[in-house]
């Protein structure tokens, strides 16, 4: 009988165990390696983009000093008391020269900005920023294939060509086949960034909170922590009566200069001799018949400081989520280092740039465990140790094919703007907003970044989202239950959830405004009884009123047991049995919505838009 040693058995089982530790610092290491690729990824295309943004302002900035510059020549040819005599055709000749003027100035207001677009893209390329991109059906970046949708919709021979009421001549400058072979120039040679603009949609939408899209998914799925239901369905009773769901909302019109990168300009002849008094100094001042004939190039609404619904105590630099603020929002010591200069209070021409990369990545393997979800909130997952049980039963992760990641922003596919704002600067002598003169002058010498927040920027878009289109739809209906016609194809979820939110029973489920809390006998809200029932108790707690209850699975369930109270850090854990609720350091039970909704309730939460406000505005 042969005997084999245990020392002979045992051979090799630090080999196995090697074997295992290579393999996962190999893993880690290409885990690595991709982490560098992601953050050098990331760092360049934000650099890419602060360039795009800051090359594009600086031509803004110099289209409309140029534009300031051929005011002052107009002021100068027919406001000055010395002007050599003509003739007797003095008053059409001076028409005539201040024509010609005008389409220098319309000429520039479109070929200015074009030449800032064509400046983006080249400081994008120079920051190593390519312009393809093989998962889109040209084999190059989404903005081209967008500004290829645009060219058709200038194209007057195409089915969506969309300016027929726009005119041939523009303030004199025939406007379209010069516009129209720059931008294919532009696009001919590779778009790596993504431009901003006035182009068709709508904005201005009141209520603001029919605009979110997010509304719409939490109302369907019942995700009371979306923070724009939670402050919807809050709404006094009284809101919900009548056609709550009128929309108003702004068309995006033709702004009669480029749509790319615009100036923000227009033409009047309406400027009086003590405002151009005031704007020119140094020139004498008119008579009001002598500046019939000229058309001053002035600035347009979008300059004001004042939002478009002319609340005068709303300045143009709207905070996110806080309604009224203004420039408050942006002080010294909350985003920036110093209190804005008073010769900043305007809106006005930005450049805005967002640019995406793909990077392959090295490491082929991922986790075969699922994103936990719960159906009240994504982040707050009843399932993750089911899921991570499951995915230990099998292999921990998977083999794939070589991956690839999207690195930056596109809003193309990820349905927001997240890029660098760049704004042109400028002030009058006297330390005053540019505006202040109401005509343009040469005052603008710098540009500089901005929070991105701070002044909103529509990127690159040719036509309506699902979203606008419904809105519209909207706009002409008068009973949600019945609208007499259906909604834009791939719209119903839309109308669906207006539909919920119409049912008291719905908003109730959510948050009832006839519940009392009563900080009664704590036994209370271990029992099903207190909550909101439409049939048996109308005047129940909604979801995020109702007292979160957990469970501890380490003490002995004790039918018989009566309220144990334990402190638990800042809270105190009120027992019965094995479930226990919380009671704050003030004293308060912490409900639902405190414990499952990651922001402070009652103050505006994540998700909400800048200078948006959320408050009934039909009460």
């Amino acid at each position: 009988m042969k005997i084999i040693s245990k020392k002979h058995k045992e051979q090799g089982q630090v080999l196995i165990f090697a074997i295992v530790i290579l393999i996962i610092l190999l893993i880690a290491t290409l885990f690595l390696f991709d982490l560098h690729s992601i953050i050098r990824s990331k760092v360049k295309l934000e650099t890419a983009e602060q360039a795009a943004a800051l090359a594009a302002a600086k031509w803004q900035a110099r289209s409309l000093n140029l534009i300031g510059e051929i005011n002052y020549v107009k002021a100068a040819d027919t406001l000055l008391d010395d002007i050599p005599t003509i003739g007797e055709n003095d008053e059409d000749k001076i028409a005539s020269a201040n024509k010609t003027l005008t389409e220098m100035q319309s000429r520039i207001s479109f070929c200015g900005p074009l030449i800032a677009f064509g400046a983006a893209q080249q400081a994008a390329k120079n920051n190593g920023i390519n312009i393809y991109d093989p998962y889109t059906t040209s084999g190059m970046k989404t903005p081209y294939d967008d500004l290829n949708n645009y060219l058709i919709k200038l194209d007057p021979s195409s089915q969506y060509y969309n300016y027929d009421d726009v005119a041939d001549y523009l303030n004199y400058y025939k406007w379209r086949e010069p516009y129209v072979n720059m931008l294919t120039n532009i696009k001919d040679r590779g778009l790596a960034v993504r431009p901003n603009g006035r182009f068709p949609g709508i904005e201005s939408v009141d209520p603001p909170w029919l605009d979110d899209g997010t509304l719409y998914t939490a109302v369907n799925s019942q995700l009371w922590c979306n923070p724009t239901l939670n402050a919807v369905i809050k709404y006094a009773d009284a809101y919900w009566n009548g056609k709550w769901y009128n929309v108003d909302f702004e068309h995006t019109s033709f702004p009669d200069e480029s749509e790319i990168y615009t100036l923000g300009i227009r033409f009047s002849s309406s400027v009086d001799s003590d405002t151009l008094d005031s704007a020119l100094e140094n020139i004498d001042s008119a008579d009001p018949e002598d500046l019939a004939p000229i058309q001053w190039c002035v600035y347009d609404s979008k300059w004001s400081q004042y939002n478009a619904d002319g609340i005068t105590e709303n300045l143009n630099y709207n905070g996110p989520n806080h309604e009224g603020t203004g420039v408050n929002y942006w002080s010294r010591g909350m985003f920036l280092r110093d209190d804005l200069k008073p010769s900043m209070f305007y809106g006005g021409a930005t450049a805005y740039a967002e640019c995406y990369q793909r990077i392959k990545l090295m490491n082929k393997y991922k986790s075969k465990m699922e994103r936990p979800y719960n159906a009240n909130h994504a982040y707050a997952g009843s399932d993750q140790m089911e899921k991570a049980a499951q995915a230990l039963k099998d292999d921990i992760i998977k083999e794939t094919s070589s991956r690839t990641l999207k690195v930056g922003n596109d809003s193309a596919t990820d349905g927001s703007s997240a890029g660098a704002v760049a704004k042109v600067l400028g002030a009058l002598p006297d330390g005053s907003p540019p505006t202040n003169a109401l005509i343009v002058l040469p005052l603008f010498d710098n540009v500089s970044l901005i929070p991105s927040s701070m002044q909103g920027s529509r990127p690159l878009r040719v036509s309506f989202s699902n979203l606008e289109m419904f809105l519209i739809w909207l706009s002409g209906i008068d009973d949600l239950h019945n609208p007499g016609s259906s909604p834009p194809l791939g719209t119903q979820q839309y109308l669906t959830a207006l539909q919920k939110l119409d049912d008291p029973t719905f908003r109730k489920t959510g948050w009832n405004n006839d519940y009392t809390h009563s900080n009664g006998e704590p036994s209370v809200y271990f029992d099903e009884a207190y909550k909101y029932n439409p049939i048996s108790n109308t005047g129940g707690a909604g979801w995020l009123q109702q007292i979160w209850v957990s469970t501890d699975l380490n003490r002995d369930e004790d039918e018989d047991a009566e309220i144990e109270e334990e402190e638990a850090g800042w809270n105190t854990r009120i027992y019965l049995g094995q479930q226990y609720i919380l009671r704050d350091r003030n004293g308060n039970l912490v409900t639902n919505e405190q414990m499952q909704c990651r922001w402070t309730p009652g103050g505006p939460g994540p998700g909400t838009s800048p200078g948006t406000r959320i408050g009934p505005p039909h009460l």
